[in-house]
């Protein structure tokens, strides 16, 4: 068994009172106060992330675009220098091998970001593509990452950097020093909010988290963990590898669509054709338990009639909206609409939900 590793922050979340778990190979901060607390000060302040779990990878010279087209199913060629893109990486069949975001750094240079479980197989696959050459360098180890999220974030990350965070748009990077230490800072995130990952040498997180959090005091930054983080993506309706995606997933049927580009010979393509113009056997959905307690969580059957018709992936007490939710995949034969009702099987009882559009969650406009 492999040792649970640690990231360069292990020290401050042991100073700032987190509960620890461990999540994909690492000890990573469950909660610091309390998931609904670290939640709510997300949406309506902001919060501090400890990501640097995360892989990056860097790819480079002439060979590596003809390697990120061909790995990915979205297209990197549609990048200019300072642009990112949400992307999947399918096998032959077209199932998930993880979901990823590429950022353009400059010409002939691209860094991905990769799930912290998926960091090894991710690196195995690539070298297998990368039968032309393509310069790759894994700097996993040596990379912190930091995500500042929330309606309060700008102002934050504003007392403490000079980069102009206004022209900044949604996936697009700019590089310079945030309070003192060289850093990408790209307008991305996983919560539904505005804000900021920033990445840094990870021998420079520790001091470039303390002097983020002593920035947002004045607006109640909290530092926020693992807990607060699934379910904010969860009402975002924001996919998880392990949960709504995975090996015999294909990105069609996790709702991720725009993020496959047909128009092009990418490792999956036939098969994800075939899925796209055959029909699919499933569809991502979000669900509501009628009656506003029972808990739907990862692995429960779905009902129709005394008839299995699908599975949660995933399942939690939603903060925003004082009430469990859940996503889950719902199979296509049993024509399954949004407003109609399923049951859920917890434990040793059926609980009636209702199938609902996802997101639940959306950023409210000008924020």
């Amino acid at each position: 068994m492999e040792p649970v590793k640690r990231t360069p922050l292990a020290s401050l979340h042991r100073k700032l009172g987190a509960r620890m778990t461990e999540f994909g190979g690492f000890a990573m901060p469950l909660n610091y106060s309390g998931i609904i607390e670290e939640h709510l000060a997300v949406r309506h302040a902001a919060g501090l992330f400890d990501l640097s779990h995360m892989g990056e990878f860097h790819l480079e010279g002439p060979r590596a675009l003809p390697l990120l087209e061909r790995a990915l199913t979205n297209s990197a060629a549609r990048l200019a220098d300072g642009q990112a893109q949400y992307t999947i990486m399918c096998a032959d069949d077209g199932g998930t091998i993880d979901d990823l975001i590429v950022y353009r750094l400059a010409a002939q240079h691209y860094m991905l970001c990769v799930n912290a479980s998926n960091i090894a197989t991710d690196w195995a696959w690539l070298t297998e593509l990368n039968r032309d050459g393509a310069i790759m360098t894994d700097r996993s180890d040596d990379t912190a990452l930091v995500a500042l999220q929330g309606p309060r974030a700008v102002a934050i990350l504003a007392r403490v950097t000079t980069l102009p965070l206004a022209s900044i748009a949604r996936f697009r990077t700019a590089e310079g020093e945030v309070a003192g230490v060289a850093s990408l800072v790209a307008r991305t995130g996983y919560t539904g909010e505005d804000g900021f990952e920033v990445f840094c040498a990870a021998a420079d997180a520790e001091r470039l988290f303390e002097a983020l959090m002593r920035a947002g005091d004045p607006d109640g930054l909290q530092p926020c963990g693992l807990g607060a983080r699934d379910t904010l993506r969860m009402e975002a309706g924001l996919p998880l590898y392990g949960h709504e995606l995975d090996r015999a997933t294909s990105p069609l049927e996790a709702n991720s669509k725009p993020f496959v580009k047909f128009d092009r010979d990418f490792v999956g393509a036939a098969a994800l054709i075939a899925q796209r113009d055959g029909g699919m056997s499933r569809r991502l959905a979000g669900m509501r338990t009628d009656d506003g307690k029972s808990i739907a969580r990862q692995g429960y059957k779905l009902y129709r009639g005394g008839r299995e018709v699908g599975v949660i992936t995933s399942g939690t007490y939603a903060p925003s909206f004082e009430r469990p939710l859940a996503m889950g995949y719902l199979a296509a034969s049993a024509a399954i609409a949004d407003g109609d009702h399923v049951e859920v099987a917890i434990r040793n009882r059926m609980a009636t939900a209702t199938v609902v559009p996802l997101p639940f969650y959306r950023r409210p406009k000008g924020t």
